[in-house]
This record gives C-alpha cells, structure tokens and sequence, in this order.
C-alpha cells in the first residue's frame, strides 16, 4: 500500500501509517552453527578413542607403545576412563546435534522493539521497545586485550528489570548494554541499520497514529 495524498486526511493517515509498517521486515539472529560443528567434531573424536580404548585398543595401544617404547597393557583404571569418556563424548554429541538443527534465536528486530535473549538461551527474550531505545549502532569492544563485534544499545532510561549480569552481553554504566555479537549468523551492521531503520520510522508512525 502507498500513500496517496488524494484521500482524505484521515484515510492518508492510514495509508501512510500501513505503508511505513511494510517497509520494515523483522529479523531473527541465531548463534552461528560453527561453534556447534566444532563440538560434534569434538565428540566423534573422544568418542571413537573411548570405543577404542574399551574395545580394540589399537589406536591408543599404538600411540602408548610408540610413546612408552614397548607394550601398554590396558587397566582397569582405563576402562573406567574410557566408559567416562564415551558418557561425555555422547552427551557432547546430542547437544551439537541438536545445537546445529535447532539454533535458538539470540536476538529479533520486530515493529515492537529488540527481543533480546539475556537471561540464557533457554529463558525468554526479554522486549526492548523502540520508545526506551535512545540509539543502536555497532562498535567493537575489548575483552581481554581482543576486539570483539558487538552491538550496542543506549537506552533513554536504566530499566531495575534488566539482569545486572546479562548473557552474552555486558553493561557500560546504567544506561549502555553491549551485545557480543562474534557469533551471530547476522552481521552486527545488519542489525544495526534495520534496528535504525524501525528507530527513524518510530517517529514517524506516532505522527501518523496522532493525525488519524
């Protein structure tokens, strides 16, 4: 739908107002799947050493006898070892799996605001609106002497709401919530220039909804 100043001033409003809203498409960030990857690769190796270790020994006895310079007889402290190796090599194999099939949101852009998942990945996203929302950009932060993306968010007011420690984020004062963002199947700048774009519209649809 497209404004059309042949309305009348009501039906403009209303034109403009659904107009500005389809402009604006929600987006949804997940974590990237290559840290799950790389722990399903992980646990096929401890894995297939522990069944190794409990069945055929082949692997590790060539490695101990290459190491120890003769033959390595298995113990039972070793078989103990390798049960406990296999119970968290699975353990760690499910959740990759299941990490790489069902990537969690972390962060969604919506007309309503940032839904922000700061409480861990298994707790509810917790709604930013635009109207607490001063600015968002992205900017790099430093954490132990490396550069790390993130985005950040500068609201109009400190919300008591907000977990003081938040995950995968950290605070700068009261009022600034840094967003770690390394991970992000979206690029922070995305998310910045469509977090922008819902920000700069804001104004606008309250001035349609105001005309109406």
């Amino acid at each position: 739908m497209k404004c059309d100043p042949r309305l009348c001033s009501k039906c403009y409003a209303v034109s403009c107002n659904w107009a500005l809203q389809e402009k604006m498409e929600p987006i949804t960030v997940h974590n990237s799947a290559r840290r799950s990857w790389l722990i399903v690769l992980l646990a096929v190796v401890v894995v297939a050493l522990a069944l190794d270790l409990l069945v055929g020994n082949k692997l590790v006895a060539g490695l101990a006898e290459r190491v120890y310079q003769g033959d390595e007889v298995l113990e039972a402290r070793e078989r103990v070892w390798g049960g406990f190796l296999v119970a968290i090599g699975g353990a760690l194999l499910v959740w990759g799996v299941v990490s790489v099939v069902r990537l969690r949101p972390v962060l969604t852009v919506s007309q309503e605001g940032l839904h922000i998942s700061l409480q861990g990945p298994f707790r509810p996203p917790r709604l930013l609106q635009w109207e607490s929302i001063d600015e968002v950009f992205s900017q790099p932060v430093t954490d132990n002497g490396s550069l790390l993306s993130s985005l950040t968010i500068v609201l109009y007011h400190s919300d008591p709401d907000l977990p003081l420690d938040p995950w995968g984020a950290r605070w700068t004062g009261t009022r600034i919530l840094r967003v770690l963002a390394s991970d992000w199947s979206v690029r922070p700048q995305v998310v910045s220039t469509v977090s922008n774009h819902f920000l700069r519209h804001k104004t606008e649809l309250a001035e349609v909804s105001d005309g109406v």
